[in-house]
């Protein structure tokens, strides 16, 4: 199985910046995994409502996409994060990125988990990093 370390950098009421490293042990690519949860928070998030909003991304890729999604029965995808680019994407302008899929249709069971599919993570030793500036956005 690939080694996926995510590590909270810092935590407060309104935002979280998490840091995610991924190394292949060439088994395959990730999909739809699940590296962040409400439940991860303190204090944990027991909705089921949008959590996150990604602000900014730092990320380094070496010969691999990482795309971010919401949700986990229909994952909603948010970014994709393309190798050999960046390193650093702003979202603050227009208010981060979010899965508007739940306001959108009530209806939608969305978990409120962030995961990540790769494209090219297959080949053993494919590693990189992915940083992330988080704004919690209910309680």
């Amino acid at each position: 199985m690939a080694q996926v370390v995510v590590t909270k950098v810092t935590e407060a009421d309104s935002h979280l910046v998490v840091r995610v490293d991924m190394l292949s042990d060439g088994t395959g690519e990730l999909q739809n995994y699940i590296f962040l949860s409400p439940s991860d928070l303190n204090p944990a998030r027991k909705n089921n409502k949008p959590t996150f909003r990604i602000m900014q991304a730092w990320y380094g890729l070496v010969w691999f996409d990482v795309s971010i999604s919401a949700g986990t029965l229909q994952p909603v995808p948010l970014w994709t994060f393309p190798r050999d680019h960046g390193p650093h994407v702003d979202f603050r302008s227009f208010g981060g990125v979010i899965d508007t899929g739940v306001y959108e249709d009530p209806a939608i069971d969305d978990s409120g988990k962030l995961c990540m599919t790769t494209n090219g993570f297959a080949q053993l030793g494919s590693q990189g990093s992915l940083v992330l500036e988080l704004r919690k956005t209910n309680g």
